[in-house]
């Protein structure tokens, strides 16, 4: 086998079989000016999502909310004049589908909810839907707390947790329930520092890739699931009030109508995909998304015979993994909603086989939606993982030894932790 410099870490762990990391959040491809942002899907599945269109009660565009000094470090526009700007348009966040406002400053794409009297503010608007829903998705942020990040001569409060707006949920029968947004749970600023993110909701790209100066600056919505108690009674219509001179800004409206939360997410979980035909030097051909979760990583079946790889003249440095003849399956590790999509697409003949997840039983082969897809399937294989903790044992001194890290990386491939590797 021979080295050269483009060799790494993840190569080497391809040639020998291993299955890489290929960590992929569902939030869709990059966007210029809004990192993380997903398109609409081809095939918008209203049997799952509801987007409202809030164009006729837009209130306020980023020029009507005024320049924030914090918003400078969000991007370079909002460099130069100060202020926010959002997605636009219809986009995928976090896997949910939103009808978000028109692009530029002059125009209007948020809802402004506050007490304070501006013409660009509202206390209240009333949004009609007349239909049922499990969760009531808001895309949304509040202005930054002025306490978060005092003088040091300064002895403030953050406001964390403070009230300000109301979802009431406003039934067919005449019946409400009211849920709270509050600060750093529900809603959150567009930037946060360290250790201030929200509890309750989750912002529409992955901070994690947009550190800056000890701070979360990437130009964020918050994603907040409002669970609906009544989910068998029919939304008359939903109101959405302020309680406070601090504005909550609303810039998208969907309804969820599955059961369980779209933003909570299951433990990681292995799922075998049984493909349509087999694979004959297409691995790239075949790609496994999921909606609202995350795929980890994928991987197809190699040949591995135990004997002739222990007595191998290269054992310990790797060496290239040989796929199952005409192997028909497709592994994938991820975790999700239980209410997501799992799909596979088939990029040669442009087909896509869609699976619903909430239909999942660990034991038996879920079919696809399209029930003319003869052949394809998914199982879950690990649901509830268990591993199992063992040593290597010396023979001649029966005591622990360490072991070569390709072994090791065999065994955990199996099922086994091994201890001690080198």
């Amino acid at each position: 086998m021979g080295f050269s410099r483009d060799w790494t870490r993840r190569t080497f762990l391809q040639n020998v079989g291993a299955a890489v990391p290929t960590v992929k959040l569902m939030l869709g491809p990059a966007t210029p000016g809004a990192a993380g942002l997903g398109g609409w899907p081809n095939e918008l599945n209203s049997i799952k999502f509801t987007p409202v269109d809030l164009s006729n009660h837009f209130t306020a565009s980023p020029s009507d909310f005024g320049p924030r000094e914090r918003a400078k470090g969000l991007s370079s526009e909002s460099a130069q004049d100060g202020l926010i700007r959002t997605p636009a348009g219809k986009q995928t966040l976090r896997g949910i589908p939103f009808l978000l406002g028109p692009e530029g400053v002059q125009k209007r794409p948020w809802v402004v909810l506050s007490n304070r009297k501006n013409a660009w503010v509202t206390e209240s608007i009333e949004i009609p839907l007349n239909r049922k829903a499990g969760f009531v998705c808001l895309a949304q942020f509040n202005d930054w707390d002025p306490n978060e990040t005092p003088a040091p001569d300064e002895d403030v409060e953050e406001k964390v947790g403070q009230h300000l707006a109301n979802v009431v949920m406003i039934f067919e029968d005449g019946g409400q329930e009211l849920q709270p947004i509050r600060r750093r749970f529900e809603v959150n600023s567009p930037s946060t520092e360290w250790g201030h993110l929200s509890f309750a909701s989750l912002a529409h790209i992955d901070l994690q890739q947009s550190v800056l100066d000890n701070s979360y600056s990437a130009p964020a919505l918050w994603i907040c699931a409002v669970a609906n108690p009544h989910p068998d009674r029919i939304l008359r219509a939903l109101r959405l009030q302020a309680v406070s001179d601090d504005p909550v800004v609303v810039c998208g409206l969907t309804l969820f109508h599955g059961r369980e939360n779209p933003l909570r997410y299951e433990r990681l979980a292995l799922y075998r995909v049984t493909l349509p035909e087999p694979v004959v030097g297409e691995q790239a051909r075949w790609t496994v998304d999921v909606d609202l979760g995350v795929v980890a990583r994928t991987w197809f079946p190699t040949r591995f015979e135990p004997e002739s790889w222990l007595s191998a003249s290269e054992a310990g440095l790797g060496a290239r993994a040989e796929l199952i003849p005409r192997g028909r399956y497709l592994y994938a590790e991820l975790t999700a909603s239980s209410g997501a999509t799992l799909w596979l697409r088939d990029a040669k003949m442009g087909k896509e086989y869609a699976f619903d997840l909430s239909q999942d039983v660990a034991g038996r082969e879920l079919k696809p939606r399209d029930s003319s897809a003869s052949g394809t399937r998914v199982e879950i294989l690990e649901r509830e993982k268990v591993w199992l903790h063992g040593q290597v044992v010396d023979s001649a001194t029966e005591r622990p030894t360490p072991v070569p890290t390709a072994i090791a990386l065999r065994l955990t491939t199996a099922g086994f932790r091994t201890t001690a590797p080198t």
